[in-house]
């Protein structure tokens, strides 16, 4: 019988209890033991475990902490982003231009994530949709909800992590869900080609970035094979939304803004979304 039920809030012995994780799944591994499916409650990273590495957590603890952290992370968020809207309200404030910023159509595999990101783009005064879809059924959706929702900016995002044991990081066989990251990239530029006039960022903690670019983002994760915030995509798509269209964002300016770094997302330069009349 399994020690710990799906929903449990539980942390890793070998990783110096480093992650707070939520069990999403319980199997038998190819020795018949009982084997967790873990996803990461504040990192978009998926991993597995073993009953005797894992430590059941108190939900109220749990909470508090992540409440905390949560507040920290979303406070580090506004502030890198606050220059820049401030800057964008005194010039449209000085000209009385009427300011669209490019719309976002986000797709994550996390409820929850997804909410924490709508709300930073409500607070930015920026349209979204949002739906959230598991990552192995994200390609076969893509198509539709572009045409749909016909906006300026892709997040494709939910969970991701390398494989344990895995040490080749040049096949996507060993990335959780880096290849449906690429398929669904793939889907994204059959429907537009031009990276200009749709902005893509797709993947999560310690994508196969190389794999991801190639296919045809604009923005991936993870360059250095870090976790990425569950706020990093939103982050982002943010930055673009609100840049002029006769300007262009830059893997830097990125850099600059979201929480994990250069690390954690690398792109190319791309041109903002935002129209002025």
């Amino acid at each position: 019988m399994a020690k710990f039920d799906i929903g449990d809030i539980v942390v890793r012995k070998s990783y110096g209890k480093d992650i707070y994780f939520t069990v999403a799944g319980i199997r038998q591994d190819e020795l018949r033991n009982t084997e967790y499916v873990l996803k990461g409650v504040f990192y978009r990273i998926e991993a597995d475990a073993h009953e005797e590495d894992l430590l059941k957590e108190d939900v109220r603890n749990v909470e508090l902490n992540l409440r905390a952290e949560l507040m920290r992370a979303r406070k580090n968020a506004l502030t890198k982003a606050h220059v820049s809207r401030n800057y964008l309200g005194r010039i449209f404030g000085i000209y009385r231009l009427r300011k669209i910023p490019g719309t976002i159509l986000h797709i994550d595999s996390s409820s929850r994530f997804l909410n924490m990101c709508t709300k930073l783009y409500k607070e930015a005064g920026i349209k979204s949709k949002g739906y959230v879809v598991a990552e192995k059924n994200q390609p076969g959706i893509i198509r539709q909800a572009l045409m749909r929702v016909k906006p300026d900016i892709l997040v494709i995002t939910g969970h991701d992590g390398i494989k344990k044991g895995k040490s080749n990081l040049n096949n996507i066989e060993n990335y959780r869900n880096s290849k449906y990251y690429v398929q669904s990239v793939k889907e994204a530029r059959r429907y537009q080609k031009d990276p200009d006039k749709l902005c893509i960022f797709a993947g999560a903690c310690q994508s196969y970035f190389e794999a991801i670019m190639e296919a045809g983002a604009n923005f991936a994760s993870s360059p250095g094979r870090i976790n990425i915030n569950a706020l990093d995509p939103a982050l982002l798509s943010e930055k673009v939304a609100l840049t002029d269209r006769r300007n262009y964002v830059t893997p830097e300016e990125v850099a600059s803004i979201i929480i994990s770094g250069s690390a954690g997302i690398g792109g190319i330069k791309t041109r903002g979304r935002l129209t002025v009349v």
